[in-house]
C-alpha cells in the first residue's frame, strides 16, 4: 500500500534568498518505544491539532505480510488516538489503498476483492478526525471485472491529486488480452468525493510496445499520462540508437478528447523525464538526457506547450560541464575522468533517478535527482560438503542534482550536493533526503558523517554508516550558491529517517527518527 503524502505542495517563490545561514530551532517530541517490526509509513495530513500518520508493523517471517494503523499526534507529537486499518465491506475483508487529506478532510480509499464474482471494487469513506473512524455510507467509485482472468490479474487502483488539491484522479488498467491496446479506466473527483466524469479510454498503442510512467489531472479535471514508446521491440536500444520515444496524451472534454504531443530534441538521448500543468494551461515537461544510453547524464532540458493548441512555448537545455561531472568525486575518479576526455571520450553522470519537477507561481521550476542503484554480491561456501549461498545487498543513495530553469523557461544554473550514502541489507533505511523550500531557498536534509560538516566541495564527502551521523542541510539559494549547516546530531538511541519526514508548512519541517525500539518526532521551526 502506498499512501500520498500530506497534500502541502511546495511553492517556489521569487523573493531575495538569505545570504546568512537560515535560522531554525528544534523542538523534539516525547520518545516512545514501539514494537521493532514497526515503523513510521507516511505523514498523510496535518491541522491545527497535530498531524495524522500511517504507522506500519511487519508481521512474523511465520505469517508474512503487514499492517498498517492510522494515529494522531497533537502538537507536542503525543499520540492521542489511533485506529488499525482493518475495514470490511458486506462481511468481506478489504485493503486500504490510500489515505488523502484534502480540503482540511481526511479520506480512505479501499478495495474489496471478491473472487468468486470475479470482481475488485474501490470504495471511499470519510474518517472522523475526532475518533479516526470511518464514517458515513460507503461511496463506490470504481469495479473491474477479471473474469476469465486469474485471481492474480484483479488489477490495481491508482490515484493523483491536482495541484490545487480540487481533483483527484482515480485510474486504473481494465482486462485486455496480450498484445492488445492497453484499456483503462479514469475517474475524476472534485474535493468532496462527487464524480466529475468517469470513462474508460483504449491507449493507441499496443502494451507490449507502450510502457506509462507518470499520470497527472490539472485543476480542470483533464487527464495526463506520460509514456514510453518502442520501436518494434521493448528495448531501450537498437544498433546503438535509440529504440523509444516519449509521449504525453491528454484526455480532455471528460475524457472524450484525446490529444497527443510527441515529446522530443534532436540528437537528444532523452533518458528520464517529468511533467506538470500550469494554472495558465501550459504543459512543462523537463528531465535528462545523453548521448550515450539510458544509464548515464550528459545535461538537462525542459520545454514548455500550450496544451490547447500544442504550440512550443519555450525549449532549452543545458549540457554539464566538465567541472560539475567532477564535482565532489575523488581525485582519482576526476583524474580518470579528464584522461578519458582527453582521449575523445565525453563524460556523463550516472545512475540517476529524476525524484521531482517542482513548479513555482510565476513558471520556475526546480528539477531534482538522486543518484542511486543497488549491488547483490552473491557468496558461495563450502562447508563439510554442504554448499551454502548467502547474498548481501548494498545500497548507495548519493549526490543530488538540481537544477532551476527561470520564468522564461530557460535553464539558469545547475548544482550538485555531495553526499555519500552507502549502506548494506537495510533497504536505505536511513538514507536519500527531505526536501523543503524555506525563505526561497532549496532546502536538502540527510544523514551525513560529522567530519562532513566541515566539507567544502573538494574530493568525496566521508560515508554515512547509518549509525555514527549528524542531520546535514545543504541548502541552495536563487542563484545557484550552496551553504551547508549542521541541522542536528543522531545519537545512539535516535536517527533521523529523511525518506518520512515532511515539511509541512513554509516554516515547519516534521522530522522522524528511529533506532530498535525507541522512535520520535521533531519539529524544526525556521525563523
Amino acid at each position: 500500500m502506498k499512501f500520498l503524502c500530506s497534500l502541502f505542495f511546495l511553492v517556489l517563490v521569487n523573493n531575495q534568498s538569505i545570504s546568512q545561514p537560515l535560522n531554525f530551532s528544534v523542538k523534539w517530541g516525547k520518545e516512545f518505544n514501539a514494537s521493532r517490526k514497526s515503523s513510521l509509513e507516511d505523514i498523510v495530513g496535518f491541522d491545527a491539532t497535530g498531524i495524522y500518520a500511517i504507522k506500519v508493523r511487519y508481521r512474523s517471517a511465520l505469517l508474512g505480510g503487514r499492517s498498517y494503523t492510522l494515529e494522531h499526534y497533537n502538537k507536542e507529537f503525543v499520540p492521542t488516538k489511533s485506529f488499525d486499518l482493518e475495514i470490511k465491506e458486506d462481511g468481506n475483508s478489504c485493503e486500504v489503498q490510500q489515505l488523502l487529506h484534502v480540503k482540511n478532510k481526511l479520506y480512505m480509499f479501499y478495495s474489496s476483492l471478491q473472487s468468486g464474482l470475479k470482481k475488485n471494487r474501490l470504495f471511499v469513506k470519510e474518517i472522523d478526525k475526532s475518533s479516526l473512524q470511518p464514517r458515513g455510507e460507503s461511496l463506490k467509485l470504481a469495479e473491474i471485472d477479471f473474469s476469465g482472468k486469474s485471481n492474480s490479474n484483479h488489477g490495481n487502483f491508482n490515484f493523483r491529486v491536482s495541484r490545487d488539491s480540487s481533483k483527484i484522479l482515480v485510474f486504473h488498467t481494465l482486462p485486455y488480452d496480450k498484445e492488445e491496446s492497453q484499456k483503462m479506466e479514469f475517474n475524476v473527483l472534485d474535493a468532496t468525493m462527487n464524480s466529475l466524469w468517469q470513462q474508460n479510454v483504449t491507449l493507441p498503442y499496443q502494451d507490449n510496445l507502450f510502457d506509462a510512467e507518470t499520470y497527472r489531472v490539472d485543476n480542470s479535471g483533464n487527464v495526463y499520462v506520460l509514456g514510453v514508446i518502442y520501436k518494434e521491440k521493448r528495448k531501450s536500444k537498437r544498433n546503438g540508437q535509440p529504440n523509444y520515444r516519449y509521449e504525453v496524451l491528454s484526455f480532455r472534454d471528460q475524457g472524450n478528447t484525446l490529444v497527443q504531443y510527441p515529446i522530443g530534441l534532436e540528437d537528444k538521448f532523452l533518458t528520464d523525464m517529468q511533467i506538470e500543468i500550469l494554472d495558465d494551461n501550459r504543459l512543462v515537461c523537463a528531465g535528462f538526457y545523453s548521448n550515450k544510453g539510458t544509464y548515464s547524464v550528459k545535461g538537462t532540458y525542459f520545454l514548455s506547450i500550450d496544451a490547447a493548441t500544442k504550440e512550443i512555448k519555450t525549449k532549452s537545455f543545458k549540457e554539464f560541464s566538465l567541472d560539475f561531472i567532477i564535482q565532489s568525486m575523488s581525485d582519482r575518479q576526476a583524474n580518470r575522468t579528464v584522461r578519458k576526455m582527453d582521449n575523445g571520450s565525453e563524460p556523463e553522470l550516472y545512475e540517476y533517478d529524476l525524484d521531482k519537477l517542482l513548479i513555482g507561481k510565476d513558471g520556475s521550476a526546480i528539477l531534482i535527482g538522486e543518484q542511486y542503484f543497488m549491488k547483490a554480491f552473491t557468496n558461495t561456501t563450502n562447508i563439510n560438503g554442504t554448499m551454502t549461498t548467502s547474498t548481501t545487498y548494498h545500497f548507495y543513495y548519493n549526490d543530488i542534482i538540481a537544477v532551476k530553469i527561470n520564468a522564461e523557461g530557460q535553464i539558469a544554473w545547475a548544482e550538485k550536493v555531495a553526499k555519500t550514502q552507502h549502506t548494506i541489507n537495510d533497504g536505505g533505511f536511513y538514507s536519500s533526503y527531505t526536501l523543503a523550500i524555506v525563505h526561497g531557498k532549496i532546502c536538502f536534509i540527510f544523514n551525513d558523517h560529522p567530519k562532513n560538516i566541515t566539507y567544502k566541495g573538494s574530493g568525496r564527502p566521508v560515508n554515512f554508516n547509518g549509525v555514527e551521523s549528524v542531520a546535514m542541510m545543504a541548502s541552495l539559494n536563487q542563484k545557484g550558491e550552496q551553504e551547508r549547516q549542521p541541522l542536528l546530531k543522531n545519537n545512539r538511541d535516535i536517527v533521523v529517517r529523511p525518506k518520512v519526514s515532511r515539511q509541512i508548512s513554509n516554516l515547519q519541517v516534521i522530522l522522524f527518527g528511529q533506532r530498535k525500539k525507541n522512535q520520535q518526532f521533531a519539529r524544526v521551526i525556521f525563523e
